[in-house]
């Protein structure tokens, strides 16, 4: 079975667009439940945003539109 370096080093071998497809790849497959913990910083973060979009000064998008946006950005359009 190949290491995590063997496996490192032969991704950094692909080109970026086929880095960034694998690296998403590899993130959807991590359950929810392994996600690391976010820190104190993006918490209050995540809090101040949430208030001003409570308060109307901020406007929400939604996931897929995120997604799209930054595939078509990126240049993965499939």
């Amino acid at each position: 079975m190949p290491t995590f370096q063997d496996v490192l080093s032969a991704a950094r071998t692909l080109n970026t667009t086929e880095r960034i497809r694998l690296a998403n790849a590899i993130w959807e497959d991590v359950p929810p439940a392994d996600w690391p913990l976010p820190d104190a910083e993006w918490i209050a973060l995540a809090q101040r945003r949430s208030a001003e979009y409570d308060e109307g000064r901020m406007s929400a998008t939604t996931w897929p539109e995120v997604q799209a946006r930054a595939r078509r950005k990126a240049g993965l359009n499939e």
